[in-house]
């Protein structure tokens, strides 16, 4: 029987010895995959990869990024700001995927968000760093 995995992303490496390696990832940068492709302990570690990456994580800003991206409000708005918002919220996890919620408390996280938006002001320009802000400000409301 065969099986078609979703997004199976294989890479050739050529070892210093001269054998030629293919390794197998679940997606591009995705977790390395065990055994051979057909296997059982390939696709155990196939559905072991997929299984951790749906699960989000609690207590992080990042699960407060995915709510509202899997939210009613979200998907009420129109296809071109969904995509300038999903750019801005892919921007906004890399830098603050980790943040503890606890932390949001703190009085200190205000500046810490603002010199983001100052370094993303000089990368980037004003607007787009404004413009992030609100994205950032109106996820966390």
């Amino acid at each position: 029987m065969r099986l078609r995995l979703k997004g199976i992303n294989s890479v050739r490496k050529r070892l210093a010895s001269g054998q030629e390696v293919v390794y197998w990832y679940a997606w591009k940068s995705g977790p390395c995959l065990r055994g051979e492709p057909g296997s059982p302990e390939f696709i155990a570690s196939y559905n072991e990869a997929v299984g951790q990456k749906i699960t989000p994580p609690t207590g992080l800003l990042l699960s407060v990024l995915q709510g509202y991206q899997a939210s009613e409000n979200f998907r009420q708005l129109a296809k071109s700001t969904r995509k300038s918002y999903i750019a801005l919220i892919r921007r906004i996890e890399a830098k603050f995927g980790s943040f503890p919620l606890s932390a949001l408390t703190d009085r200190r996280t205000r500046g810490v968000f603002m010199a983001w938006r100052d370094r993303l002001a000089i990368d980037s320009g004003r607007r787009q760093a404004d413009y992030a802000w609100s994205v950032l400000a109106l996820v966390l409301a």
